[in-house]
């Protein structure tokens, strides 16, 4: 049984259309007349119809109008036409709106009517079906946790679902106008993916960093599976997903960072106590020389063993301390006062370079939990680490301090030679240094001790243009710290 919705405001039309109904003998027909405009609209908004016939002519309105609601209303049921005469306007107005078929009055008979609606339904069916199925998978494309793109032959996007325009910071217009490649970091991996386009190849779990739209860059890896259509000969295009491995990749690197900083704890320890031993007896022997000696040439000899004897065993203390945060003494204090102090052990060196200190400190700073003197020496380590790669007399320091309901965050900017951004990514690891000289555990030990008091370390960098380095730790309470001397901004 076929439903269908026959409007017509003229009895006389209705009967006729009634009879070609009848005369159709495959197929029985459940027809609900509306002979009104207000009539059908209300038949619509009511009840579902396998296929409607629409008089063009319904008074005031016509049956374009009903189609125009029938569309807003997104009623998916075929639509025929019908008009008392041909007319080329009207026809092609109607297909237009998505009319199912055009028939005249005056040559309407049941073979044409069975015909007309039985390929309406059956378009109607075929097109809901490849509705239905563009709407399942335009749903798996929208909510898809991954970056998913479509790039057309030249490796150009050409679709990107909210995923991909969340990955790389870009709108879908500003999008559309690039190249996957072009977001590329590294530039042979960006020729070699380029290349895999042009020879019309997928791609399989490439690792590749990508550099957003606000100069971030995301690790991720890449699927890139190559289609051609079969219905247009020579159309191509890809399907490219992308995988944000940016959050692992750095979790993998910090857990590398820690197990390295945990074997350098174990062989200072080792270190420390082996050279401290013979120090032990080197400082017992030069006091007892200094007591029982009368000559002043001897005694300027045995003070120059003593001193660089203390030396030896302060550089021991500093290495113990920087590959091992030992155990956490806890208590809140007033980030800004802790800023100040570690301030003060760096004044001599900052002093003897010249370099201009400028202070930005956040009014009203929340408390923090932390270990005051092991948190000072991270400080202390990137600061020193900006005071010695900045230049004598124009080097220059900006502290600036931040906070929210759950975080405290310390700014150390410098206008020093920046970082390479493949350098950026190995600065914190044990015995890399930048430095002719350099130990490279100064930043190891900074980022150890920040990650013990559940922080974090990052890194702002280009080359010729400084780097920034901003300790993000957590608050414990909203109260206010207290103001402190040095809050506002103020240069030295």
């Amino acid at each position: 049984m076929i439903t269908v919705l026959l409007v017509d405001d003229d009895e006389d039309d209705y009967f006729l259309t009634m009879e070609c109904l009848r005369d159709i003998r495959e197929q029985q027909f459940e027809v609900t007349w509306a002979a009104t405009y207000d009539e059908a609209l209300f038949l619509l908004n009511e009840r579902q119809f396998d296929i409607g016939l629409f008089d063009y002519l319904l008074g005031a309105r016509t049956g374009l109008d009903l189609l125009r609601i029938a569309n807003d209303l997104r009623l998916h049921t075929p639509i025929i036409m019908l008009t008392g005469r041909g007319d080329v306007t009207i026809d092609t107005e109607a297909l237009g709106l998505g009319v199912a078929d055009y028939l005249v009055k005056g040559d309407l008979e049941p073979e044409k009517l069975e015909r007309s609606i039985r390929y309406s339904i059956g378009r109607a069916a075929a097109q809901k079906a490849l509705r239905e199925s563009e709407e399942k998978y335009r749903g798996i494309f929208e909510g898809s946790m991954d970056a998913i793109c479509l790039l057309d032959a030249a490796g150009r996007f050409m679709d990107a679902n909210p995923a991909a325009l969340q990955l790389t910071g870009f709108s879908k217009e500003s999008l559309l106008q690039k190249k996957l490649a072009d977001l590329f970091e590294n530039e042979s991996l960006k020729l070699h993916f380029s290349q895999k386009i042009g020879d019309r190849e997928s791609v399989r779990d490439l690792e590749a960093a990508l550099i957003t739209a606000d100069e971030n860059i995301r690790t991720v890896v890449i699927a890139s599976t190559f289609h051609h259509l079969p219905a247009r000969s020579g159309e191509v295009f890809f399907q490219a997903i992308l995988h944000d491995i940016t959050r692992r990749k750095k979790a993998e690197q910090e857990l590398l960072i820690a197990e390295k900083m945990a074997s350098t704890g174990r062989i200072m320890r080792m270190l420390g106590h082996e050279i401290r031993n013979p120090l032990t007896s080197i400082d017992l022997s030069v006091g007892q020389l200094l007591s029982d000696n009368r000559d002043p040439e001897l005694t300027e000899l045995i003070e120059i063993i003593r001193r660089n004897s203390k030396r030896i065993g302060k550089l021991v203390t500093d290495l113990l301390q920087s590959s091992n945060t030992g155990q956490l003494q806890l208590r809140p204090i007033d980030p800004h006062v802790l800023l100040e102090q570690t301030l003060e052990v760096a004044a001599d060196r900052i002093a003897l370079k010249k370099i201009a200190v400028h202070r930005h400190y956040a009014p009203d700073p929340p408390l923090i939990q932390a270990d005051a003197e092991k948190l000072k020496i991270a400080l202390l380590n990137i600061i020193i680490n900006a005071v010695e790669i900045v230049e004598t007399d124009t080097g220059v320091l900006e502290l600036s301090t931040q906070h929210t309901d759950n975080t405290f965050v310390f700014s150390i900017l410098d206008n020093g030679p920046g970082i390479a951004k493949e350098q950026i990514n190995r600065i914190f690891e044990p015995y890399f240094s930048r430095k002719l000289n350099g130990v490279g555990l100064g930043l190891a030990g900074a980022l150890s001790i920040v990650q013990a008091h559940g922080g974090r370390v990052e890194v702002q960098s280009e080359v010729g243009k400084g780097a920034r380095f901003l300790i993000v730790l957590p608050v414990i309470t909203s109260a206010i710290a207290g103001t402190t001397p040095s809050s506002g901004s103020t240069s030295e």
